[in-house]
């Protein structure tokens, strides 16, 4: 049975969240000032239930609400009209698994608040191609026959008394290189490993020292052919040039996706890793969140020598969703497409989904259920074709981010899971 971890409320952590939500308002003065929040503190409910949403006016205001099936259509909607201090109860049913968001709109501003039925019965509608391993086995042979050309370059000034730190580059293919840093414990190994994935977007990393310090071989990468630390400026006109919606490059076609390079150069860097005399060649995690969650959804399903996976409000899942009227992870490609039937048959084959109905070991996830980036009804697409043993750690107030509660939980994974062995001074 699929395990939900019904999340209590977190103090200070929580309290910041959801404040996070009422921001845009606060910074008006005449902006009209509610909460809105589900009446139960986990927002789950099964299906057919009703979910109450309180909503609370700080000030005399007349707002609209409308509920739908996690950002796409309309279940239900009205106007309201509220006094200060006098709150409203507004319920609403879903029929069917799924989330229910709430938006209530009041002069220029909107709340979010969103509830959870049966979220562990919601099925992907990502289907998997009949030539899916052959397509990724195609590209990990190719993969195979190119060096793995390791460079290694010791930055003492990002090396400690307890940690080593390493830039490093990695021979990919298409002639193309992963840049990252490689941090590593003092001390006697061999140590378990941590493979850390990027979110999206074209910027600069420091060394991933904090899992070295748990006591693992960290190796944290950036996803494009350029230098790891480099200026702000350096960036931003990479993100302006060559880099520009590379998320959209070859989304039409599964063999000239971005992606697909992307994809086998986390591959390359398990390949380094098993070089490795200080690896102890058992316990090998990847983790990231939003499109680090997707490739590390998609590089533990594809490669079975990762034993654990921690992704965080995960992109990349479901992206066929909109062609069955439901809500599409990230980057939602199906928006955009020109060739809605091409892009949808290639999204398969980079679908968060077909990777983790692969995967053969352990998880800790995260989710955002007011999430408008990667929708928590994707999230939950992918987790629950996942094995068990699995952990979901709910988040009802939170947006796209990290939950510290998350963090504190993949921590506690990897120390339950791995035989690290901490550095001391």
């Amino acid at each position: 049975m699929n395990r939900v971890h019904r999340p209590y409320v977190a103090g200070l952590a929580l309290a910041i969240l959801f404040a996070s939500m009422q921001t845009a308002a606060a910074q008006q003065k005449d902006a009209p000032r509610l909460k809105v929040t589900c009446e139960r503190v986990d927002a789950i409910y099964r299906v057919g239930d009703t979910a109450t949403f309180n909503i609370e006016a700080l000030d005399d205001v007349e707002f609209t609400w409308a509920a739908s099936k996690d950002g796409i259509g309309t279940v239900n909607k009205g106007i309201g009209k509220l006094s200060k201090g006098t709150p409203l109860g507004i319920g609403v049913k879903l029929k069917e698994p799924g989330f229910l968001q709430m938006r209530v709109t009041a002069g220029k501003q909107q709340y979010i608040a969103a509830a959870a039925f049966d979220p562990t019965k919601i099925e992907p509608t990502a289907k998997m191609p009949a030539d899916f391993d052959a397509f990724w086995n195609a590209g990990k042979q190719e993969l195979a026959k190119i060096a793995l050309d390791a460079k290694l370059e010791h930055v003492a000034k990002q090396s400690d008394d307890r940690v080593d730190c390493y830039k490093i580059s990695l021979a990919n293919i298409e002639g193309k290189r992963v840049h990252g840093w490689f941090s590593v414990p003092k001390g006697k190994g061999p140590f378990p490993a941590v493979l850390t994935v990027p979110g999206a977007g074209v910027y600069g990393i420091g060394p991933d020292k904090g899992h070295a310090y748990l006591g693992a071989l960290s190796l944290n990468i950036i996803i494009h052919d350029i230098p790891v630390d480099e200026s702000k400026d350096f960036y931003a006109k990479q993100s302006a040039g060559a880099l520009k919606d590379y998320r959209d490059i070859g989304m039409d076609d599964k063999n000239k996706s971005y992606y697909r390079a992307v994809i086998l150069g986390c591959v390359r860097c398990i390949d380094f890793l098993f070089t490795r005399d200080d690896f102890n060649k058992k316990e090998l995690a990847v983790t990231g969140g939003s499109q680090g969650g997707a490739l590390t959804l998609i590089t533990s399903g594809l490669d079975p020598r990762v034993t654990l996976a921690a992704p965080n409000v995960a992109a990349m899942c479901d992206h066929s969703g909109m062609a069955f009227d439901r809500v599409s992870g990230w980057p939602h490609w199906l928006m955009r497409a020109k060739n809605k039937d091409k892009v949808l048959e290639t999204s398969a084959y980079f679908d968060a989904v077909n990777f983790a109905r692969k995967f053969k070991g352990k998880s800790v996830h995260g989710v955002g259920f007011i999430d408008t980036v990667c929708a928590p009804t994707t999230v939950y697409a992918a987790f629950n074709v996942h094995p068990e043993p699995k952990v979901m750690i709910n988040s009802p107030l939170m947006g796209h981010g990290t939950d510290p509660r998350w963090t504190k939980a993949r921590e506690q994974f990897f120390k339950d899971n791995m035989t690290l062995k901490p550095p001391t001074k």
